[in-house]
């Protein structure tokens, strides 16, 4: 069913990953970050995005084990996220709680105030765990944030703010008898995180008539990685009733899961994400994480600095979920391209790039049971879901 043609009854949910607009560092017009995406993006009835950043000028870094310097922009780049014509924003990131508590509450507030709804992150644990609720003719989506990707004193508490926990134990077990042989990563989410998402799943089922589940996890640019603890919350989210699980974090793309004919996203990277300007000083004390250098190097091209990293970061996708009053009944994909500005844009089927995304995406969704099939500029991923 095209978009011309879906009834009054039917309605578009658009899902994108990781956003991060500085415009206004660049000294350029805010609008210009989704110039080229702001219209198909505005086709849904209800778009979704991530925020990488903190729209705030107070707070103070914390200095923990890490501490992500450049998260803070100006409140003024919000307007990149209205123009664009996002609805619902998740706040639930590693970034969230970079600069403390009043930083948080200050950039909800901006996110707010110009008409977004915020999920996975408030003043205390209760907002952080209260969903939005959006209604277009007649069909209610419902939206949850978690965030697995935790330094310490980011999770929200009862009168602390923070991100809804998704909380994950890493054990390491020794493979063989040769030394030096690579261990066996194990990662267990914590049992009290996901019985706290499945309550949260199963309340609002009842409020609504489709729930997409957010969650920041995984590791960042490692190819194909899906670290063990993903599949087992992501089950058990579908389990209680979330129909999408549209997951970020590592800023390239990852395999899609289809269960019980819901799709896991594992990863469906960067959506107009840009790096600190050179010329912006970095803190005294900050600390300098490069840990997936370790996994994977890179040398960044010439010309792409403020888009950096493996050529496979400028994949990108945005879901689009159909919805009717019966609920979820069909997903794709549009695949799409961040050129040399950071700057998404969606593909058309006769562009070479589309080929290039879809090739990409095909041999991680194989691996996981998932077969895609291009229809126009779209790429199927599941029909009828749960049928």
């Amino acid at each position: 069913m095209t978009d011309e043609t879906r009834s009054t009854g039917e309605i578009v949910v658009h899902l994108v990953g990781n956003v991060g607009p500085r415009r206004t560092e660049y000294g350029e017009p805010i609008e210009s970050l989704f110039g080229l995406a702001h219209q198909k993006i505005k086709e849904g009835d209800i778009s979704f995005c991530h925020l990488e950043r903190i729209f705030t000028t107070g707070g103070c870094l914390q200095y923990r084990e890490t501490n992500t310097w450049d998260s803070r922009v100006d409140p003024e780049n919000v307007k990149s996220l209205a123009f664009a014509g996002f609805n619902v924003v998740s706040h639930a990131g590693n970034n969230c709680f970079d600069y403390g508590p009043d930083a948080l509450v200050d950039s909800i507030d901006v996110l707010r105030r110009h008409g977004m709804q915020v999920i996975g992150a408030g003043k205390d644990i209760a907002e952080a765990r209260k969903p939005a609720i959006q209604e277009r003719k007649g069909v209610r989506v419902g939206f949850l944030g978690y965030n697995s990707v935790l330094p310490v004193e980011y999770e929200a508490r009862e009168g602390k703010p923070g991100c809804a926990p998704m909380r994950v134990s890493t054990y390491y077990e020794a493979q063989g008898y040769q030394p030096g042989t690579p261990p066996r990563i194990i990662t267990v989410a914590r049992e009290d995180d996901l019985l706290a998402l499945e309550d949260d799943i199963r309340k609002l089922r009842k409020e609504v008539d489709a729930v997409v589940v957010s969650i920041h996890w995984g590791q960042n640019f490692i190819p194909e990685l899906i670290a063990e603890y993903q599949p087992v919350v992501g089950r058990r989210a579908i389990e209680s009733g979330a129909d999408v699980i549209v997951g970020h974090h590592s800023h390239t793309m990852r395999g899609i899961e289809v269960y019980k004919g819901r799709p896991i996203f594992y990863g469906i990277g960067s959506f107009g994400q840009e790096v600190t300007p050179p010329v912006k000083p970095r803190p005294g004390g900050a600390i300098v994480e490069d840990v997936p250098r370790v996994y994977r190097d890179w040398k960044t091209e010439p010309g792409w600095e403020r888009n950096p990293g493996p050529k496979d970061r400028r994949y990108t996708m945005m879901v689009k979920c159909n919805v009717s009053k019966k609920g979820l009944y069909r997903v794709t994909f549009l695949p799409g391209y961040t050129n040399q500005r950071a700057e998404p844009e969606c593909l058309s089927r006769n562009d070479p790039r589309f080929q290039e995304v879809v090739g990409f995406m095909e041999p991680l969704c194989r691996k996981l049971g998932t077969t895609l099939g291009a229809e126009g500029d779209e790429v199927v991923v599941c029909n009828s879901a749960g049928s």
